[in-house]
């Protein structure tokens, strides 16, 4: 291992920006009865919006153009990315082929052995960063469509992941109809919501949110959180301070739903933690049982179950390379790790997967890795049907 490192995949070491990296070619056969599933990969956006907006709305719609040597993603001539940022994220990986054509995407999972991929934004979570996003029916329904006509290019392969009504509790039957129209097999909502149209800040702890939460349980797709909607500071650090903070976990979010008896009133809804690893989870259950414990008095609502059931019952996390989390799995519970490649992003396994899933091997039983790098996800994602 390379000195001043304490990663353990020796193949992650030294691994140049993920525009020039070259996808890792089979070395050995997997355990027989292995699914390699990434349950969190990512494809850019184009300029879908304009034309799938009303009319009379389009000039508010927002743009993404490809101009002086990077996309630029904005609304209203109000730009997200300055031109320097957008240059080194076209070097770094929005310019990588395999970010915008399926094709190209496919031969880089096809010598890396990944036979599917649930497809989580890139730029969407930059509309997040800005703040309230206006229109949202129309910014979220366009990109729906637009996630599903990509992932319809390859049956069987890519599956898509959408935005319902988050801001619209009581418009959720519908538009999580339309989501299971399009094809969706993951929900995703920000970490950070913001406010309802009435000024009021959007707690998911709220009963007011409860028709989206049973419109979600009824479909049977899980929810997800997904990490990249924090805004990095001008100041020296930045890109480090960014990231670390952002992968500490979903504390707030899981205690919200926890605490605030979503899942006592909500059995059947499943919530995926994406992105941020493992290793948060263990600290986190024993934390919060030892508030269930310590507080008895002043835990309300009242819970049926003691916090950690709830992570084993109803909640899942996706990584990419975790080694301490791996460690952890007897307090984690295998059966609610997720595998994924976050393919093509920096932090991704792209270049060294088979690297990462030797590891995961080498961390558990054949049949807890198999479960962690595909059949979980499979059926979560209900991947084995059309």
């Amino acid at each position: 291992m390379a000195e001043g490192f304490i990663l353990e995949i020796p193949e992650q070491v030294g691994q140049p920006v993920a525009a020039r990296r070259t996808p890792q070619a089979k070395t050995r056969e997997w355990p027989a009865g292995t699914r390699i599933i990434s349950a969190d990969s990512h494809m850019l956006e184009s300029d879908l919006w304009v034309d799938r907006f009303p009319p009379h709305l389009r000039d508010a719609a927002p743009r993404m153009i490809f101009k002086d040597g990077g996309w630029d993603l904005s609304i209203n001539g109000r730009s997200m990315t300055p031109n320097p940022v957008a240059r080194h994220l076209c070097d770094a990986l929005e310019c990588y082929p395999g970010l915008t054509s399926v094709e190209a995407r496919l031969k880089d999972l096809d010598i890396e052995g990944v036979e599917k991929e649930l497809i989580f934004p890139q730029r969407l979570f930059g509309l997040m960063m800005f703040g309230e996003i206006e229109h949202k029916e129309h910014v979220f329904g366009a990109y729906n469509t637009h996630i599903s006509e990509m992932c319809a290019q390859a049956p069987g392969r890519l599956y898509s992941v959408m935005v319902p009504s988050y801001w619209d509790p009581e418009a959720a039957r519908d538009s999580v109809a339309r989501c299971l129209e399009l094809g969706a097999r993951c929900l995703m909502i920000p970490i950070k919501p913001g406010k309802f149209a009435d000024g009021r800040t959007i707690q998911y702890n709220h009963p007011r949110m409860d028709p989206l939460w049973e419109a979600i349980q009824g479909s049977g797709l899980p929810l997800a959180f997904h990490i990249g909607e924090a805004i990095p500071t001008a100041e020296a650090g930045a890109v480090g301070v960014s990231v670390l903070t952002q992968m500490q976990g979903f504390r707030q979010n899981w205690a919200q739903l926890t605490f605030g008896g979503v899942f006592d009133r909500f059995p059947g809804l499943k919530a995926v933690f994406v992105e941020a690893g493992l290793a948060w989870v263990a600290s986190m259950l024993h934390d919060a049982d030892m508030i269930y414990n310590s507080f008895p008095t002043s835990v309300s609502p009242r819970l049926a179950h003691p916090p950690s059931w709830y992570w084993r019952t109803n909640c899942y996390a996706t990584f990419m390379t975790d080694p301490v989390g791996l460690e952890l799995l007897h307090r984690i519970g295998p059966e609610t790790c997720l595998w994924s490649s976050d393919y093509p992003h920096q932090e991704s396994t792209f270049g060294y997967t088979r690297g990462a899933l030797e590891a995961v091997f080498r961390a558990c039983s054949v049949e807890d890795a198999q479960k962690i790098v595909g059949k979980t996800a499979l059926d979560l994602f209900r991947m084995n049907a059309p």
